[in-house]
């Protein structure tokens, strides 16, 4: 068995044991009743992942749809969606692939967008993303966004320490975990980098590390603004820290999650 899919089964499979919170559903469920009322909704998620996000969705009578480039991640969502006869799920890159058309909601949850994975320039992949959301939206259509936002992204992101965010076994017998050494924050280009590597020993014994390199593009709340703007989006709500509390403006130390609820014109 080769090590890359060892690798990837093995993340997806911590993704789902350390990643499975709700409060962030519930919210969102929440928003979607105070703004459309209970009439069922045609859905699109980007980058559905397992499933957490858009099989609630589908449970609440919604019809949703989503796609996720990673395979591993898909196979935990078909699990969770089935016998569901009102959600479907593919394969696809959310940069360069075509999204659809007509839907009524796109969600855009998860911290998406400060989690891209693409070739192309981050901030280009973070615009890209909000633009291809219009394009697979109707007229009057909404976008729901969830990302972290902090007033001091240098004090939040300048962090050269070691640690472990996932670590355990997967069914397969894979045990591993993963170390990242910090990040390093520039203020003048917003760009957040970090290293690091997973270390993994099979169900046989084989020793890997996978070393990993990152970076992101860290955006203001008012470069986000423009972006829907120069989309089409009109910003109808703001929502922080999955409350019904306004991002304030400017933000201050208590915001680290923004929530946004735009119209497309």
């Amino acid at each position: 068995m080769k090590s890359d899919f060892i690798a990837k089964h093995w993340y997806a499979s911590m993704y789902e044991k350390f990643e499975n919170q709700t409060h962030d559903v519930d919210f969102l469920l929440r928003v979607l009743t105070e703004q459309t009322g209970n009439q069922p909704q045609n859905i699109l998620e980007v980058a559905c992942g397992g499933g957490r996000i858009c099989v609630p969705l589908a449970k609440a009578n919604h019809f949703v749809t989503g796609f996720d480039v990673d395979e591993h991640m898909l196979l935990n969502c078909y699990r969770r969606m089935s016998g569901l006869a009102n959600i479907r799920c593919y394969q696809a890159d959310a940069a360069i692939s075509v999204w659809g058309v007509a839907f009524d909601l796109v969600v855009m949850a998860g911290n998406i967008l400060i989690n891209i994975e693409s070739e192309i320039d981050y901030k280009e992949a973070q615009k890209t993303l909000i633009k291809n959301a219009a394009a697979a939206l109707r007229t009057g259509g909404h976008l729901y966004m969830d990302f972290d936002l902090h007033n001091n992204p240098t004090a939040r992101f300048n962090r050269l320490k070691e640690s472990s965010y996932f670590k355990g076994t997967d069914e397969l017998g894979t045990n591993g975990r993963t170390v990242s050494y910090g990040s390093v924050y520039d203020p003048i280009t917003q760009i957040c980098t970090g290293t690091g590597h997973w270390e993994l020993t099979t169900n046989s014994g084989e020793q890997i590390n996978i070393p990993k390199c990152w970076y992101k593009h860290i955006p203001t709340h008012m470069q986000v603004y423009d972006w829907l703007s120069d989309a089409g989006f009109t910003i109808e709500r703001t929502y922080q820290n999955y409350t019904a509390e306004p991002i304030p403006e400017p933000i201050g130390e208590a915001t680290n999650r923004a929530i946004i609820w735009a119209r497309k014109l």
